[in-house]
């Protein structure tokens, strides 16, 4: 599921050079690669489910995107008016970067030797550690580099309207993020959620263990559940990168079939098995890469300006003088189309008389 997030529905562009994107696995696994780093990727998650939330193995983070409403405070956890000095959070100070904010809150807390920031978002960390989630957050707003990595991502718009505050029956979608910060020994840890609109991060629960997945169902549930009909959620993964998790493993297989001792006696059949799980693996990076081109080659259909295209198409039209031609054939075809609706209604009210 896919949502613009927005401060008001009429509103294009609500900060200068700050401007919208779209909510997308794609768009914010690429935005994290131009960034610098290496080794993750976005999913949705499909469902708030122990079983959605395992198929995903070992999510880093998530990205939770709801309705927001004014005055709103959720009482499931408390806002700490100063951080912790090893947790990055940053408030949020500009209004179309939300979903930006998210990652980067999560990015720059992430400690694992696996996962490679790059240069920019060290030298971003290593200058902001001491700031506080205020300077943080204004930081994030003067950094050249991240305004233009978001804006390489925004569609392009025809007019660019004044700005607007949000009224209250307007829907306004904001996104936080979910981020399990594991104490030294790794054995259990506190869940944090990083709301750029929160003057601190929100401290939820413990864990023990790797439960902490168990603990965000309960959260995220509880949370979906005082919002009653509204329906309108978006649940994405920050995970390690399956290529480069599948292409680990391959290395892996690959060095204890070259390992193998030429004496024992099942060698055969072990060498199957390895080889049938390396062409599985194999078959899943290929897959990945395929997935991941094809997201690139939409993002880049998302980017690409189509307004000249439909301008000149529109002149060429109107000088062949075809408008009233391609009028009156849309009229015909939907009038085909109603016609053959009512047959099929018709029909299917008199099936249903027969039973």
């Amino acid at each position: 599921m896919s949502f613009l997030y927005f401060y008001s529905s009429k509103t294009l562009i609500l900060e200068m050079s700050w401007t919208q994107i779209e909510s997308d696995p794609g768009v914010f696994t690429e935005m994290i690669q131009k960034f610098g780093v290496k080794n993750v990727q976005v999913v949705d998650v499909l469902g708030v489910t122990k079983e959605a939330f395992r198929s995903i193995g070992s999510p880093l983070g998530f990205i939770f995107l709801f309705k927001w409403k004014h005055n709103q405070n959720f009482e499931d956890g408390i806002v700490l008016e100063d951080k912790p000095p090893n947790l990055f959070f940053a408030e949020q100070k500009i209004s179309n970067a939300c979903a930006t904010q998210a990652i980067l809150n999560l990015l720059l807390n992430i400690n694992d030797p696996e996962i490679v920031l790059g240069d920019e978002l060290t030298r971003f960390k290593d200058f902001s550690k001491n700031f506080s989630s205020d300077i943080c957050g204004e930081t994030i707003r003067n950094s050249a580099v991240i305004r233009e990595v978001h804006n390489s991502f925004s569609r392009p718009e025809p007019f660019i309207m004044e700005e607007t505050v949000a009224k209250e029956d307007d829907d306004v979608f904001h996104f936080t993020t979910f981020y399990p910060q594991f104490d030294e020994n790794g054995e259990g840890g506190i869940i944090y959620e990083l709301d750029g609109l929160k003057k601190g991060p929100i401290l939820h629960t413990g864990f023990e263990g790797t439960k902490w997945l168990i603990e965000l169902v309960s959260i995220l549930q509880n949370r979906i559940n005082t919002y009653g009909t509204e329906l309108r959620f978006s649940l994405m993964a920050v995970i390690k990168d399956k290529r480069f998790v599948a292409k680990k493993k391959i290395e892996q297989l690959t060095k204890e079939l070259n390992g193998m001792d030429e004496k024992i006696t099942d060698k055969e059949e072990k060498t199957l098995t390895i080889n049938k799980q390396i062409q599985e693996l194999s078959n899943l990076v290929e897959e990945e890469q395929s997935r991941m081109e094809m997201a690139y080659r939409e993002n880049e259909r998302r980017r690409f300006n189509y307004i000249p295209f439909f301008i000149q198409l529109m002149k060429g039209i109107s000088e062949k003088n075809m408008f009233s031609g391609l009028l009156e054939k849309a009229e015909e075809d939907m009038k085909i189309r109603l016609d053959k609706k009512k047959r099929k209604d018709e029909l299917k009210k008199q099936m249903e008389k027969k039973n």
